[in-house]
């Protein structure tokens, strides 16, 4: 399974065990849960071509929720030619596409999806020593932790004191991120290698 802003859904989101009949192209086979899904349209579930294929285009349902505005932001400030209304256009392209075309990612808090080098940036897993680690090749973890933290969250907490929280180990999938009271999700963006880290808990 490919989706563009989300790596491995197979492992952080998981389709069911056995098969479920899709709501939008009602065949029976492994499909995601849709139950948490935001909009207008209730669905139970959806399978993964259907939504790699952007049938959510045709309902009033969508899986998450981008952070338009800092998206814009970014746009104009890498494209100061364009006018308001093609930022506009390009902006909402995109943020269809990543609410329309990405599986639904459970967190204990509703967030607004992060955004880098503008566009969204692409969910790799769930923080830990281990992985901020790896991305940083060894070198200072903690640093590029602090670093990595969105903007949204920098005046909230103490970026030293939160990297006390971060798992010591490795969390490989969705079904062991729920021994944690409190998560830390790992982006990176899809045009260079910065990472983008939030958090939240129960």
């Amino acid at each position: 399974m490919t989706f563009t802003y989300l790596d491995q859904p197979e492992l952080f989101v998981g389709v069911s065990d056995e098969n479920s009949r899709c709501d939008l192209c009602h065949r029976q086979k492994p499909c995601f849960d849709a139950a948490g899904f935001f909009g207008e349209d209730e669905l139970a579930f959806i399978c993964p071509e259907c939504l790699s294929n952007g049938r959510l285009y045709e309902r009033d349902s969508y899986t998450c929720q981008g952070d338009v505005a800092e998206l814009k932001r970014q746009l104009h400030e890498a494209n100061p030619a364009l006018n308001k209304a093609d930022i506009d256009d390009l902006a909402d392209h995109k943020t269809l596409e990543l609410e329309k075309t990405t599986p639904h990612l459970v967190t204990w808090q509703d967030w607004e999806w992060p955004c880098a080098d503008g566009d969204y940036a692409r969910f790799i897993g769930y923080g830990s020593k281990p992985l901020y680690k790896q991305l940083a090749n060894d070198s200072d973890a903690q640093s590029l932790f602090e670093q990595s933290l969105y903007y949204t969250l920098k005046e909230e907490c103490e970026p030293g004191e939160l990297w006390e929280d971060v798992p010591k180990k490795a969390i490989p999938d969705y079904a062991a991120s729920s021994n944690y009271s409190t998560l830390f999700y790992v982006f990176k963006s899809l045009h260079s290698d910065q990472i983008i880290t939030l958090w939240d808990s129960d």
